[in-house]
């Protein structure tokens, strides 16, 4: 069969059971954003389960996001909060050709759904600070390296309890760009935005205690960034603590 480009592909909407390239079968959705879809893949010789990120055609015709991005997941392999890249498969949909970037499956629950399942909405301090520091902590090295993430938010993160500690991951990337200082302070900025929702947000902000307003700094920019100017800061910060 030839396939032809035919109009501009909106969604995908892979049903449940689509076999995807003569290898996998669709499992379930994880959602959708500006550059494609995520789906659970079961790998139909093994029954592994994998992340496949199905890039539009009209946002990617070229495959070179795709690739920009496989390759900046493998650089960054060795940075244990991001999932780990496996390789780019080629499907037809809608008899389109669809660059399909396959992942490790990262359990847990988006940071946005784990909030609303809590009581309140919202985590102790004690419990958010654990939080925010796993995060800083795991971003930290690539912000040693230079690098950035670039995308930053409750949507884009999975955490899941381990013990008395969280476990997370960050899922997306966005912008692919050239590292810059000012998009590693985006992400510094981005971190601190989740640690206010994790806390309650502007309802609950009031409220909290100095420990967590000597961090937020009432969201303005420029008093985070005279305390952060990367993650490492904000984990070291939190590593030497002292509590009143």
């Amino acid at each position: 069969m030839v396939y032809r480009p035919s109009r501009k592909v909106q969604r995908f909407d892979l049903p449940v059971g689509r076999v995807v390239a003569g290898k996998y079968t669709v499992e379930r959705s994880l959602g959708s954003g500006w550059e494609g879809e995520v789906y659970v893949l079961v790998e139909r010789t093994t029954g592994i389960r994998r992340a496949a990120k199905f890039y539009y055609p009209h946002r990617d015709p070229t495959g070179k996001a795709a690739i920009a991005y496989a390759r900046k997941l493998d650089a960054l392999r060795h940075c244990p909060i991001l999932m780990q890249y496996h390789h780019q498969e080629i499907a037809y949909i809608q008899k389109r050709k669809v660059v399909v970037v396959i992942s490790e499956l990262v359990e847990g629950q988006k940071l946005s759904e784990f909030l609303a399942d809590q009581p309140n909405h919202c985590l102790s301090t004690f419990e958010a600070l654990h939080v925010l520091y796993a995060l800083a902590r795991g971003i930290a090295p690539i912000h040693a390296r230079g690098e950035y993430h670039g995308d930053i938010h409750e949507g884009n993160i999975m955490i899941r309890r381990q013990g008395i500690a969280f476990e997370l991951k960050l899922l997306d990337f966005f912008d692919l760009g050239k590292p810059t200082k000012a998009k590693i302070h985006k992400d510094v900025l981005n971190l601190i935005e989740v640690f206010h929702q994790i806390v309650g947000g502007r309802r609950l902000y009031a409220s909290q205690p100095p420990v967590v307003k000597h961090i937020i700094r009432g969201l303005k920019d420029h008093l985070i960034l005279q305390r952060f100017q990367s993650a490492g800061d904000i984990a070291r910060h939190l590593e030497t603590l002292q509590w009143s």
